[in-house]
């Protein structure tokens, strides 16, 4: 099994895929919720740039850039590699870039069938629509759309070996959380040495102990209010009673433990919580007293952004 899955009945396996795959449709199919969507990735970008102003003193545009887990819709990395930035990146699983029939059958061999499935049905649904409006996007900012496969790296990032002090930036969104503990512990080293002094390192995980930390699509951030999909599970299912699994392997880790890994090898100059008001409404005095053994920071954690940084001097 690859270290980012989890062993899941079939049943809960289509439950998972038909929530996620109404999002998706919502949000490729609408013409305002895709050019949100987009638009988000620029904004993220933007938030770097600030970043790295902020305490390097370096302009996101001089730097060289580092992505860890760019996933199947390297979108991101692709936007920054299009407005001409130094960036690479790496994921554990092939990514579809152009659809041919070669990329497919390789993507068969070294990624399984129910991962070939599902990036088959979702390039040709949503990665196109997608694209489209990335390339275009792109345009409006001088930037080109262009997929530069020798900057996509497939492996273990904890495996990599790369020369010290290569990069300004380290970046990763919505990744730490489905890899193993053992493994963070070298990855985390590794970026340390893979950073010049000085260089920060953006990683923001979802956090486990909030309310989407079970990662049950009915909990994730834009869908708790949401009526388009019916809750089948309660707030911190996955706290309680933990009928339900998702789709995914998760390390179980909460915001002390990122905090006391990542200050073994960085400073943390900041913790920025994502949506601070999530879970709020569904934190009663009930579900408080059943959970007292997890503190209010930690229920109404999700993507948490941990601004480190390399020190300057060893």
């Amino acid at each position: 099994m690859r270290p980012s899955e989890a062993p899941i009945p079939l049943f809960e396996k289509a439950r998972e895929l038909y929530a996620i795959a109404r999002l998706k449709f919502k949000t490729a199919y609408d013409k305002t919720q895709l050019e949100s969507f987009i638009h988000s990735l620029f904004q993220d970008i933007e938030e770097y740039n600030r970043y790295l102003l902020t305490y390097s003193h370096k302009s996101l545009y001089e730097s060289k850039v580092f992505e860890i887990g760019f996933g199947p819709r390297p979108y991101r990395l692709l936007a920054l590699i299009g407005l001409g930035i130094e960036a690479w990146g790496i994921d554990l699983d092939i990514p579809v870039l152009e659809g041919t029939i070669g990329q497919w059958l390789e993507l068969l061999k070294k990624n399984g069938l129910e991962r070939f499935l599902k990036s088959f049905f979702r390039f040709y649904l949503f990665d196109l629509k997608e694209r489209k409006e990335l390339e275009k996007s792109l345009k409006m900012k001088k930037g080109t759309f262009t997929i530069p496969k020798e900057r996509l790296w497939v492996g273990d990032a904890a495996e990599l070996e790369l020369p010290c002090s290569s990069f300004d930036l380290i970046f990763s969104e919505d990744v730490f959380e489905h890899i193993p503990k053992e493994r963070l512990e070298i990855l985390v080293a590794k970026m340390g040495l893979w950073l010049k002094p000085g260089g920060l390192a953006l990683i923001r995980p979802m956090v486990y102990t909030g309310i989407a930390g079970g990662h049950l699509a009915e909990w994730f951030p834009g869908n708790i209010s949401s009526g388009l999909i019916s809750k089948k599970s309660e707030p911190w299912e996955h706290l309680r009673k933990n009928r339900f699994q998702p789709n995914t392997y998760l390390n179980k880790l909460g915001r002390k433990d990122y905090r006391f890994l990542f200050s073994k090898h960085f400073l943390i100059l900041e913790e920025k919580v994502k949506y601070p008001a999530l879970g709020q409404e569904w934190l009663t005095e009930e579900i408080k007293k059943e959970l007292s053994c997890y503190p209010e920071e930690e229920l109404l954690s999700n993507n948490v952004l941990f601004v480190l940084q390399k020190p300057r001097t060893e």
